[in-house]
């Protein structure tokens, strides 16, 4: 019997800006490293209260250190203008 291998994610960035998350998981995939997006937003509510608003970018553990680089490096590049 074959033993099936459990995938463990680690949150590694928090933000309240959907257009962000979309594009830090474009960035990560980009680079090979596996992502998802988990929201605690409510649809229903027009606006984001507190944590609700949450979207949670999660990368597999053995990616953080990775990731963690590819967020350094955004953080580091001059913005234009």
């Amino acid at each position: 019997m074959e033993k099936k291998t459990v995938e463990r994610w680690k949150d590694i960035y928090t933000t309240f800006d959907e257009s962000e998350a979309i594009i830090l998981k474009g960035l990560f995939e980009g680079e090979g490293i596996p992502c998802r997006i988990e929201s605690s937003r409510v649809s229903q509510l027009p606006v984001a209260i507190g944590d609700m608003g949450e979207l949670r970018i999660f990368v597999r553990i053995e990616d953080v250190d990775r990731a963690a680089r590819v967020l350094e490096a955004t953080r580091s590049e001059p913005e234009e203008g």
